[in-house]
């Protein structure tokens, strides 16, 4: 096996510059490959020690991958390689319509959708005998989830099917939210009174006892599936059992053990560019306005949190990719792309911020109105603006939609050893 890990980077986003960050700061050797270079066979020439598959949305990364890169993957695993899917990541690995079948198992389904709008840290009970699981960490330990499931056997599926169960959810710990709900802040006499008077269940079943990281076989080579971000920046036993995972994967290698905090906005750039100069600017009065109409607050330094019914997870990944995309130094292919990008993202990024200004009042006078009788003037029109600035679906889309695709664009061209290098087309 190569050095280094490979990040499968389509439709990543934030969940892969953290991946990324946090690959640098353990010390792990990396490189981003695209889905077309999967298809393309870059797995079968230079098989690395771990394909990384980041959080994000498993149906659009799949279609990036399309049959040849689904493919490439299964025979890089079945050969010998190892996948390591967080999240989407994982999400991508099982078996169902639009995965890729390395895993017998299932996303487990909600029945009250409530239950996905979870994040925060929560706690696991691991298999301490587990080779995977750190020697020096307690069976204990909190950890970070974003919005996540569990895993679940399909119905009728055999009782051998060998899948290992590394760790399963144990509740809350404090600084989980169920939505903008402090749900681990809660006692746990509140949470039985809201059962006993209002019939109300605020904790996700899938908090007591559902799997949150599993492992298995697939032909010579092994995945590992997590729905924990041990990537998280400060959380350590999070990052402990990271580094620990990375060592088993690289044949015994030792990588640190710490992810520092992370704060996109302050840290120092590399170099500076006019376009993202101004689009930061208006990005800081945006936000500024989120924060004055109650429809958006920090959940951590590299994380938006944002009032239920406002789109407010791809403006939170605009924001970050924004802040941070100016921590890696310039290249050669990045400077070719962002001649051509970076004046189109500034006219867009500027219209962006104006219109977005004009949408939080509104969205903020349209939630009150859903709370009382009153006139629903203008909500036909704030809906279709909403749509045309963040898309229809959580993984965003719309002008918010194209302002990542252009970043994303411009930050694959600037991570270590992109590979292979990613033409320079404007269009990203």
């Amino acid at each position: 096996m190569g050095a280094p890990f490979w990040v499968l980077w389509d439709h990543a986003y934030v969940w892969g510059l953290l991946a990324c960050r946090g690959l640098l700061a353990l010390g792990a050797p990396f490189r981003v490959v695209s889905g077309a270079a999967v298809a393309a066979g870059a797995l079968a020439r230079q098989p690395p020690a771990a394909l990384i598959v980041p959080g994000g949305f498993a149906r659009r990364r799949f279609a990036a991958l399309g049959a040849a890169g689904a493919a490439a993957i299964r025979d890089y695993v079945a050969a010998g390689g190892t996948y390591f899917g967080v999240c989407g990541g994982a999400g991508l690995a099982l078996s169902r319509s639009g995965g890729l079948d390395l895993c017998p198992w299932v996303r487990r389904t909600f029945t009250d959708r409530l239950d996905h709008l979870v994040s925060g840290h929560v706690r696991l009970l691991a298999d301490t005998a587990s080779p995977l699981f750190p020697p020096e960490l307690p069976g204990e330990l909190a950890a970070p989830v974003w919005w996540p499931s569990g895993f679940v056997p399909p119905d009728g599926a055999a009782a051998d099917d060998g899948v290992a169960i590394l760790a399963t959810y144990a509740g809350a710990a404090a600084d989980l939210l169920l939505a903008d709900i402090p749900l681990g802040a809660m006692s746990e006499a509140a949470l039985a009174a809201c059962r006993q008077r209002f019939g109300l269940r605020l904790a996700p079943a899938f908090l007591d006892g559902g799997a949150c990281l599993i492992g298995g076989r697939f032909g010579r080579g092994r995945y590992v599936l997590s729905h924990a971000h041990l990537e998280t920046p400060d959380s350590p036993a999070a990052n402990i059992w990271l580094a620990h995972l990375l060592g088993v994967f690289a044949g015994g290698e030792v990588f640190g053990r710490v992810i520092p905090a992370w704060r996109p906005e302050r840290e120092p750039a590399c170099w500076e560019d006019a376009h993202l100069a101004a689009a930061r600017r208006d990005m800081a009065a945006l936000l500024a306005a989120g924060f004055a109409q109650h429809l958006l607050f920090r959940r951590t330094d590299w994380l938006l949190g944002w009032r239920p019914g406002l789109p407010g997870f791809p403006l939170s990944s605009l924001a970050v990719l924004l802040a941070g995309v100016t921590a890696w130094p310039r290249t050669p292919v990045g400077d070719a792309y962002w001649r051509q990008a970076g004046p189109v993202f500034a006219a867009q990024f500027a219209d962006f911020a104006r219109r977005v200004e004009a949408f939080f009042p509104a969205k903020r006078l349209a939630i009150t109105r859903s709370l009382v009788a009153g006139p629903d003037d203008g909500i036909g029109a704030l809906a279709a603006e909403q749509t045309a600035l963040f898309g229809d679906g959580p993984a965003g889309g719309g002008v918010c939609g194209e302002l990542i695709r252009l970043l994303d664009g411009l930050l694959v061209r600037l991570l270590p050893n992109a590979w292979p290098a990613p033409a320079s087309s404007g269009r990203g």
